[in-house]
């Protein structure tokens, strides 16, 4: 499967967006996570995982934001190490 051309679902879009972003295209990977959180609001990942594509593109803002949704899904989630995780990176950027 190709799965930077055939993303249907978001675990597939997921797999895209780290082929992104593993070839430094940033921009797509963030596309690629935007489909993600329209299908799947709840995926706090796909949260984080954006917002470090937008810390890599300079919007600290941005990824701020991403980062305090994901702390707040991962919480709600019950998985604390997650949380605890996101948290941090939160305190090193602010």
């Amino acid at each position: 499967m190709k799965v930077v051309e055939e993303a249907v679902t978001a675990e597939d879009f997921m797999k895209q967006a780290a082929a992104r972003a593993d070839g430094g295209d940033y921009v797509g990977a963030i596309q690629s996570y935007d489909a993600v959180v329209l299908l799947n609001p709840e995926n706090a990942r796909a949260y984080g995982n954006r917002g470090f594509m937008k810390l890599n593109l300079g919007d600290r803002t941005a990824a701020l934001a991403d980062f305090r949704i994901a702390a707040e899904l991962f919480l709600a989630q019950g998985r604390m190490a997650n949380y605890e995780m996101v948290l941090d990176y939160i305190e090193k950027i602010q």
